[in-house]
């Protein structure tokens, strides 16, 4: 195994262990011991636990990112009014074809490295951001963006954590029939842009 791969399985390992008790359950020993590796070629890899750690949270970061990328790219062709909904399922889709993924950032495990908050906090922001500018960008008129932008994340946040948690009830079906008639209450029309 090339050590690109080994390094990849390690990760997987750990994530694996993360996901199902927490940061504080993938100790050297049993992170070697599931990967079939003895702890130096883990040291090898990382340096140490936390260079483990480090590495798990960021290639998690750059996955979601990706996904959220891919669900605001295929905003195209799609009605203005309509384009935080379809962002939502697309979304949606990613925490539903890589749930681990999204555990980690939407029920941070106990232990968790101040890197995984960093990373939160950073793309917390950018989602605040991309969320703020759609509503600026489709109802110019609306008062108070950047709140607005804050009250969508809040309960999409936690409709995504009710997936997870929940997803017989939470169906994606339920949760997408929830966000449209939402998004036609609280922004009925586009005489906001008027």
């Amino acid at each position: 195994m090339s050590s690109a791969d080994r390094r990849e399985q390690i990760l997987d390992v750990t994530h694996d262990i993360v996901d199902a008790e927490g940061f504080h359950a993938a100790t050297p020993n049993r992170i070697a011991e599931a990967a079939g590796i003895t702890r130096p070629v883990l040291y090898q890899l990382f340096g140490d636990i936390a260079g483990l750690f480090v590495a798990l949270v960021d290639r998690e970061s750059e996955r979601a990112g990706i996904q959220f990328a891919r669900a605001t790219s295929q905003l195209v062709g799609i009605a203005e009014e309509d384009r935080l909904v379809s962002t939502f399922c697309g979304v949606l889709n990613a925490v539903d074809e890589h749930p681990a993924t999204w555990r980690l950032f939407l029920f941070p495990p106990q232990g968790a490295p101040p890197e995984l908050h960093q990373r939160l906090a950073e793309s917390e922001e950018l989602v605040l951001r991309f969320l703020q500018q759609e509503l600026e960008r489709t109802f110019p008129r609306m008062p108070d963006p950047e709140y607005t932008a804050r009250m969508v994340h809040a309960s999409g946040r936690e409709l995504l954590q009710r997936r997870l948690v929940d997803p017989t009830h939470a169906t994606t079906e339920r949760l997408v029939a929830l966000v449209r008639h939402v998004r036609t209450w609280v922004l009925p029309t586009r005489n906001l842009t008027t």
